[in-house]
């Protein structure tokens, strides 16, 4: 085993939440005054910009290079 694959086994959550969240991104939807906005939230979770329409964060994520993924 190598000095990476060890410091990764090893690695807190809060180590493991930072790995990658400059390139990830999640859109989640909140209720704001009975309306609905979508949220586009960085990797650890800190939101970043929030958006009318589903597309239009898709459309964000893409233009700052951030990969969207979904959360189950």
């Amino acid at each position: 085993m190598d000095a990476l694959e060890n410091g990764l086994r090893t690695i807190s959550s809060e180590g493991l939440a930072m790995l990658g969240a400059d390139q990830l991104a999640y859109i989640r939807p909140h209720q704001v005054k009975g309306q609905t906005i979508y949220v586009v939230h960085g990797a650890n979770g800190k939101e970043l910009a929030g958006f009318d329409n589903y597309t239009a964060a898709m459309a964000a994520c893409y233009e700052h290079e951030l990969e969207a993924v979904a959360l189950n």
